[in-house]
């Protein structure tokens, strides 16, 4: 049985508009490795989703290249400090290895909303499990 903890992560990857398809499935691919490996997420627990935006839309800071990838995940509190750093590396270390993104150019965040705001099948978990 899973732990509260363990269910659905939401991954939200964004990129500027205009790579191959190839490339955003890498991406897909890289933080569903990480995620499985890093947290042990099981896999039919794990939401990602990739928007691209227009670059008028996704403005870049100095130092980001076009290949500047956003990646925000909200997970359900309770992971160590150490395990949150394992799954940074590791998307940073896929990210690199499968679709070729430089380090300096993976931007990450991390949201923890309470137990009680997440909702499955029309139930919120802390009243459920």
């Amino acid at each position: 049985m899973w732990r509260n903890r363990d269910l659905m992560p939401l991954v939200k990857i964004e990129i500027r508009y205009g790579k191959p398809a190839e490339y955003r499935q890498s991406l897909i691919k890289s933080l569903h490795e990480a995620f499985v490996d890093a947290l042990q997420t099981p896999e039919a627990a794990l939401w990602i989703r990739l928007c691209e935006r227009k670059p008028e839309n996704f403005p870049l800071p100095p130092g980001r290249s076009d290949g500047a990838v956003l990646v925000e995940v909200s997970l359900m509190p309770g992971r160590s400090r150490e395990k949150k750093e394992a799954l940074y590396r590791a998307i940073v270390s896929r990210l690199a290895r499968d679709a070729g993104v430089r380090p300096e150019d993976v931007y990450i965040v991390l949201y923890e909303p309470p137990v009680e705001n997440w909702v499955e099948h029309g139930e919120a978990f802390a009243s459920s499990r």
